[in-house]
């Protein structure tokens, strides 16, 4: 008997390039370890790594990744029970054309799905579980999947015990049924490594574009060195889904890291915790780790970290001679007022200070924002260009600026509405009444970027330039001039992409 773990499509919205970002599927690979580990037979079918250069237009969404009325054939014949990793909340219209699919070609299956609870695009189960039951799922797995994997799969072949696991909405004759919340694992060294080698990480490495920062012919994957986060921001799915920072040892995850350079060939890590800096002696510990093994691999805090929680320059001396290229940070806001509405504590001066040094010392870095939240005023936004503005005085060399959408799950997500569909809850939400307002913002602290910039750090846009035209990034902004263009092509002209061999 298999079980499979299914990874939808990824989703672009509106062909923006602040959509349609590939994530690897860094959940959905430690859910089929702890299923090998616990001696099950997995099969991973992983839509965007087979075919990175397939897409399917359903206005105003393009599903790049084999087609997924594809996936039911996909499937080993012995398929008793499929996992479909929820892992952005734009990928809500993927996954629910894979369940129609497999309800339609492979009704003998049964159906579970399971959260992201490591990203802040992803959105909570909890809230829409009841239509994913309706729609003819079995199960939705709350929180964490790896310590219930396998009882979930056993109890879905058999039909009992569903009600003895914690962490489940299931179906009775149609109708949803919840068995509460399950206790979130404290002693993650015990979990099994995330099963890679079963994933046809190949299309990840040759679209051009990731999550963090990537090179031509480079070998990369995320990594997930603590799960959960301390902090309560209000525009956040974490404070709901993964409220408990907890920490793998630093033997531990560099013990992951030379594994699969060693197995795999990975020369370069995404760290894709929610805060993976929040112990600063623990930061430390990993990055003498690195050194002492004399591991010949860089590393990159590719979702973002609070920058407060890096004590020191003397830590970031420690992290460069580690081999960490990337810092990604998120001000979310100039302003003191506003942040006090997102229950966002942020140090400016210390993060400018920080930023400085990374600048001195080759750390490129990326700064994030947030629009559009309510109760942002004008004069936050003024606040948060002339941060922006000071920041690349300091030497950062990006800045993104995403747009508030309310994502189930978050304490916000009830204070604007408007959407049709909730793959629409994206970064660039167009169907906000002040979407045009916001995008005018946008393209201001672009603008403003670009300026200081040029003004304060000319040589590094030559040599982002030169990235651009090698397709060696050292920054997502020049990645994204390359994804953008990508997008367009992969919609309008199909034919220039040809489909890549699937692995056999």
């Amino acid at each position: 008997m298999t079980t499979a773990v299914i990874v939808p499509p990824v989703v672009c919205h509106n062909l923006d390039v602040h959509t349609g970002i590939p994530f690897m599927p860094h959940m959905a690979a430690h859910l089929a370890g702890a299923l090998r580990q616990a001696g099950h037979q997995v099969a991973a079918i992983d839509c965007f790594g087979l075919q990175p250069h397939r897409r399917r237009v359903v206005p105003p969404f393009m599903l790049m990744g084999a087609d997924v009325d594809e996936v039911p054939g996909r499937l080993p014949g012995d398929t008793r029970v499929a996992f479909i990793y929820c892992r952005t909340i734009a990928e809500f219209v993927a996954v629910e054309l894979i369940v129609a699919a497999l309800r339609r070609e492979r009704p003998d299956i049964r159906i579970a799905l399971f959260e992201n609870v490591q990203s802040v695009t992803s959105y909570s189960l909890r809230h829409v579980a009841d239509e994913f039951i309706h729609k003819g799922v079995d199960a939705v797995v709350l929180g964490e999947p790896e310590t219930r994997a396998a009882a979930i799969t056993d109890a879905l072949v058999t039909g009992e015990g569903l009600d003895r696991i914690p962490g489940l909405v299931y179906q009775v004759k149609g109708l949803p049924r919840g068995t509460g919340h399950a206790a979130f694992e404290k002693d993650l060294d015990a979990l099994a490594f995330p099963a890679w080698d079963l994933f046809a990480l190949e299309g990840y490495w040759k679209a051009g574009f990731a999550h963090a920062p990537v090179r031509r012919g480079e070998r990369f994957v995320p990594i997930l060195t603590s799960r959960g986060c301390p902090y309560r921001c209000t525009f956040c799915i974490a404070p709901e889904v993964n409220p408990t920072w907890r920490a793998r040892s630093a033997r531990n995850v560099v013990d992951e890291m030379e594994h699969l350079h060693r197995r795999l060939g990975i020369t370069d890590f995404h760290v894709s915790d929610l805060d993976p800096t929040v112990s600063d002696k623990r930061t430390r510990e990993i990055c003498h780790e690195i050194i002492d093994r004399g591991l010949s691999i860089t590393w990159k805090l590719a979702q973002g970290t609070k920058i407060e929680t890096i004590k020191s320059e003397a830590t970031l001396d420690l992290m460069a001679k580690a081999g960490c290229r990337f810092v990604s940070f998120s001000p979310e806001s100039g302003s003191p007022r506003l942040l006090k509405i997102m229950n966002k504590p942020f140090d400016h001066e210390h993060a400018a200070r920080m930023a400085a040094h990374m600048h001195r010392i080759g750390i490129r870095m990326q700064a994030v924002f947030i629009g559009g939240v309510p109760g942002e005023t004008q004069e936050d936004r003024d606040m948060s260009v002339a941060y922006a503005t000071r920041l690349v005085r300091a030497g950062v060399d990006e800045i993104s600026l995403v747009i508030f959408t309310p994502l189930p799950g978050a304490a916000l997500s009830k204070s604007i509405s408007g959407y049709r569909h909730y793959s629409e809850c994206t970064p660039s939400p167009a169907w906000r009444a002040d979407y045009g307002e916001l995008m005018a913002y946008r393209r201001r602290m672009y603008l403003n970027f670009f300026r200081a910039k040029l003004r304060w750090q000319p040589r590094k846009v030559l040599r982002e330039l030169w990235g651009l035209a090698t397709v060696r990034f050292e920054t997502k902004m020049e990645m994204s001039l390359f994804k953008q263009v990508k997008l367009y092509g992969l919609r309008y002209c199909p034919f220039l992409f040809p489909i890549l061999d699937e692995p056999r």
